[in-house]
């Protein structure tokens, strides 16, 4: 009797054959496209890359989806695995076009902004060698003026007569060109001020990351709404950690069994799954409405602060706080409790030198994870007065912006015409996309600081 192969031995045969046929099949179609678009002068490399990787992955995993059902026992554990691999497919696949998507465009922003500096530069350079010429032709014509006055001093015969003359040179035309001379003075300050010699690729991002935006795509940075997310981060866990853990300890080890027990329970867990717009209006009511402008007969926009966003996150993050401190602490073995109680421990002694230290890799697991949560959301700010447009670096009673709102006001934006080219540069949409990166890096790093936590925690842990 011949052995049946195992699954592991299934997947690598069906991934070894399908890769072949599904890299053979691409080649073939990549050809065929690049041959048609040639045809009709719409020759991208970008995009004709991007469109070969799509259909590779699509090759590929319907190949092995079917390579993987014939090697499978019966026709029920055939419809099961092409199910459960379709959706682990699909879902992979979304996930890794957005990701080259994402990648293709910082990768536009990195080619088309040091082009878009180096034309403003030029710009610039211009506006300061016009202004040499004009001071020197207004400085040419002054001296003449200067000279045409000391003539007529030597023809006036009388001390009233040079006193008009002083006059009229001192408050007409010697005064309209040194006020001349003198604004195009102020031009060219802005364009010595916006001189950007050094246009490398890190000066480049360490300009984005720093700097206020702007209207000009080249010059915007995301400065405001990186800090304003590092502030809402920040209150956000000031609020939701001491409170989400205060109260998990009191449901979980004081709570005394009973309905109101329950149905605090009940509500903590709804909680976690309301829409996020829906504390943005508690949030609005609580912190604008009611404890900033109690005489006030309606909320005002400019009381919507930095603080009141803060405050409205950390109500978000709360419940989801809660219950996974909730779990963490359920986590903690009975019998450690009992040996504490059996050496004369008090509860409260318990619970500090016991439950809390091995539940806090959970703890810090859920804080961590739902901070990533508030730093992702926008809707609690709109209500909040969110700004897509703020220019100064925000503080806990100023208004404020994000990096979701301010990705999505650049979406918004149009494309802008480059000098020299008919065709539109999509440059918003490029920045969105770096600010969307930077973003996808602050969760990211949240999450692998959880996870290191959570280890370094579980080592520390002695049984």
């Amino acid at each position: 009797m011949i052995p049946h192969p195992t699954l592991g031995q299934m997947l690598l045969g069906a991934l070894a054959r399908s890769f072949g046929w599904a890299l053979g099949l691409s080649v073939l179609t990549f050809v065929i496209h690049s041959l048609w678009a040639a045809y009709r002068l719409a020759w991208n490399p970008v995009d004709l890359f991007g469109f070969a990787g799509t259909i590779f992955l699509v090759f590929w995993g319907l190949l092995f989806a079917l390579f993987l059902i014939g090697s499978s026992r019966s026709w029920s554990d055939r419809v099961f695995t092409l199910a459960g691999f379709l959706a682990t497919f699909f879902g992979l696949a979304i996930l890794a076009v957005f990701f080259a998507q994402l990648t293709a465009e910082v990768v536009q922003w990195a080619r088309h902004t040091p082009a878009l500096i180096d034309l403003e530069n030029k710009r610039n350079q211009q506006i300061i060698e016009d202004f040499k010429k004009i001071k020197a032709t207004k400085a040419t014509a002054l001296a003449r003026l200067l000279t045409e006055r000391d003539e007529e001093l030597k023809k006036a015969a009388t001390d009233e007569e040079k006193k008009e003359i002083r006059e009229l040179f001192k408050f007409g035309i010697e005064d309209a060109e040194r006020n001349l001379v003198k604004i195009e003075g102020q031009k060219v300050d802005i364009a010595e001020s916006s001189m950007r010699p050094d246009r490398s690729l890190g000066s480049i991002l360490f300009y984005f990351l720093s700097n206020n935006p702007s209207d000009k795509p080249q010059d915007a940075g995301i400065l405001p709404a990186l800090a304003g997310s590092i502030w809402l981060g920040l209150i956000t866990i000031v609020l939701a950690v001491p409170v989400g853990v205060g109260a998990a300890l009191y449901l979980e080890e004081y709570r005394q069994e009973g309905r109101l027990a329950r149905l605090i329970q009940i509500n903590i867990n709804n909680l976690a799954g309301v829409p996020s717009v829906v504390y943005g209006i508690l949030g609005g009511f609580v912190f604008v409405y009611l404890f900033q402008h109690l005489h006030d007969s309606y909320p005002r926009i400019a009381a919507r602060n930095l603080l009141g966003g803060g405050l409205t996150l950390g109500l978000l993050t709360m419940p989801v706080v809660i219950v996974s401190t909730q779990e963490a602490i359920r986590a903690v073995p009975l019998s450690l409790r009992q040996g504490a109680y059996a050496l004369g421990a008090t509860k409260w002694q318990v619970i500090w030198n016991i439950v809390l230290p091995m539940a806090r890799p959970g703890i810090l697991t859920g804080t961590i994870l739902s901070l990533s949560r508030a730093v992702g959301e926008a809707a609690p700010l709109v209500f909040m007065g969110a700004k897509t447009f703020v220019d100064q670096f925000p503080y806990p009673h100023t208004p404020f912006t994000a990096l979701p709102l301010q990705i999505f006001n650049w979406c918004d934006r149009p494309p802008v015409l480059v000098a020299g080219d008919d065709t539109p540069l999509d440059m918003w949409k490029y920045n969105a996309a770096v600010a969307s990166a930077v973003l996808l890096i602050v969760l990211l790093s949240l999450n692998g600081i959880a996870i290191v936590m959570r280890n370094r925690a579980q080592k520390k842990m002695r049984y």
